[in-house]
């Protein structure tokens, strides 16, 4: 029992210890398996970090909502803050301007600008002061009317027609020239005659609808009729109402053109106005050839038989161009038959004034005679002016002129005469002429021509442009009511223009 006793501790001794080291080496297991694992995890959140979303917001605490009112007065707030500090801002740049700097740091920094201003001014001093020691000690020619040392002949002799015209498309918008022609073309009317024409820079202003009324179609002839009525009913003063005699507004009065006379003594600028004519006056493509030629044409009219010049007419006459030298004489006016293409009346209604039967009757003299820039490019433009009224209908007839001459400023009268002689080598023309001497010697040698109008419009061309109207009254025709002076109205009422003259009745100037 001694041995079976000392025997049972050692026994169980040993399988408690068996048993404990079981349990170590599985706890141990467990702790270094969880640690491996926390590895692993750390190093695949290392290597490659998985795209996470963003995590939600947390909810903030409460806060209470503002008013519109609120959030405009805190915008203003901001915008009044934000204004503060730029005004701020420029009021301190604007002190550092302000300070004043040593004249020493001045031209240090800025002595080249300096330099270059001084010896720019030097220069233009010294340039001028010559130029008017020039002047005083050399003056420009200025020849008498009719006796410069060239005969002007109006036609250019450096360049062809065709780049003279090209050369006046710029230069006359930039100086209100291409305005001007357009305000005299609406004032013509009746049966025209426009002298020296040049390349017929005026035609596209002139109303053509009553001279190529047989060339256009039914639809076109009663929408022109519904306009010219409308025109007839329009109370406007020169649009509409009673002629002066009291009678129906006719087709003349109220600025139709019923005949259209043209006359230049180039054929090359004649060959130009002929290209115009095709482009310009409706339903005439289909009368002129696409290349015209003058020459070609007067010499299938039959030119060379007609003592006063080469012409070529279209539309029985109503539309003619005519090359002769209008110093000598002036065509008459044509001899105008109906058109056959109008359109009868029925037999239950009168028959209404057509064009046909107002252009029928032949006129003896012109209602409208037109020049632009032509008393410069004659020898003697007196001459020319009372050829122009012995053509001209008397008391209602008009002769509208568009020149350039002499400023009414010395200091542009001196650059006109100084370059007259280049201008004239170039355009063929004097235009340093007194275009006011000029009318007024013919005022005074034509008996009954009367000045309605002489102005001086516009200040790009520094006074050298003027514009002219005149007419003939004839004492022993029955005396018609005058007419009312046309009154400026605008600012022409309230400044007047000092490079305008108007002239009317004045013995002195007569």
């Amino acid at each position: 029992m001694q041995l079976l006793h000392n025997s049972m501790p050692c026994t169980t001794a040993r399988a408690l210890t068996r048993n404990s080291r079981a349990l170590i080496n599985i706890y141990g297991f467990r702790c270094q398996s969880h640690g491996q694992i926390l590895l692993i995890r750390q190093h695949a959140s290392s290597k490659a970090p998985t795209p996470s979303r963003k995590p939600a917001p947390k909810p903030l605490p409460y806060q209470p909502t503002q008013t519109k009112a609120q959030l405009d007065a805190r915008m203003y707030q901001k915008q009044q803050e934000q204004q503060e500090k730029e005004k701020q801002q420029q009021q301190q740049q604007q002190r550092k301007r302000n300070e004043k700097a040593p004249i020493s740091d001045l031209v240090r920094e800025r002595w080249f600008a300096m330099l270059g201003f001084g010896s720019a001014l030097g220069c233009l001093g010294y340039f001028a002061a010559s130029l008017t020691m020039y002047w005083r000690s050399d003056p420009a020619p200025c020849y008498p009317l009719g006796c410069e040392p060239e005969t002007p002949t109006g036609r250019p002799s450096i360049q062809s027609p065709y780049e003279f015209d090209l050369h006046l498309d710029k230069s006359e918008w930039r100086y209100g020239i291409t305005k001007l022609r357009r305000e005299i073309g609406a004032e013509v009317r009746g049966h025209v005659l426009e002298v020296a024409i040049g390349t017929g820079r005026n035609m596209e202003f002139y109303p053509w609808d009553v001279i190529t009324e047989s060339l256009a179609t039914p639809k076109e002839r009663a929408k022109a009729r519904a306009k010219a009525r409308a025109r007839s009913s329009s109370w406007i003063p020169g649009l509409g109402g009673k002629d002066r005699k009291g009678s129906d507004t006719s087709r003349q009065s109220n600025g139709a053109v019923l005949s259209f006379t043209g006359v230049d003594i180039s054929p090359g600028m004649l060959d130009i106005t002929l290209q115009r004519i095709r482009q310009i006056v409706p339903h005439m493509e289909t009368q002129i050839p696409k290349k015209p030629s003058f020459a070609i044409l007067a010499a299938k009219n039959g030119g060379s038989q007609n003592p006063q010049g080469h012409v070529v007419s279209f539309l029985a006459d109503r539309i003619r161009l005519w090359q002769s030298d209008v110093q000598t004489a002036l065509p008459a006016p044509p001899t105008l038959s109906p058109s056959p293409s109008s359109s009868p009346s029925p037999p239950d209604q009168k028959p209404s004034p057509s064009p046909s039967h107002t252009a029928s009757q032949s006129p003896q003299k012109y209602d409208t005679i037109l020049q632009t820039f032509g008393l410069c490019s004659v020898q003697d433009p007196v001459s020319l002016l009372s050829l122009m009224a012995s053509s001209l209908q008397p008391n209602t007839g008009r002769i509208l002129l568009l020149e350039h001459g002499r400023s009414i400023w010395d200091v542009v009268n001196g650059l006109l005469d100084r370059g007259a002689r280049a201008h004239h080598e170039r355009f063929g023309c004097w235009w340093n002429r007194d275009i006011e001497v000029i009318v007024h010697e013919a005022v005074r040698r034509v008996p009954g021509l009367e000045i309605l109008r002489l102005e001086r419009p516009g200040w790009a061309t520094a006074g050298t442009h003027v514009v002219v109207e005149l007419r003939v009254v004839d004492a022993s025709a029955e005396s018609e009511p005058e007419l009312k002076e046309r009154k400026p109205t605008g600012w022409a009422s309230l400044l007047p223009s000092l490079l305008s003259t108007k002239s009317g009745d004045d013995p002195k100037k007569g």
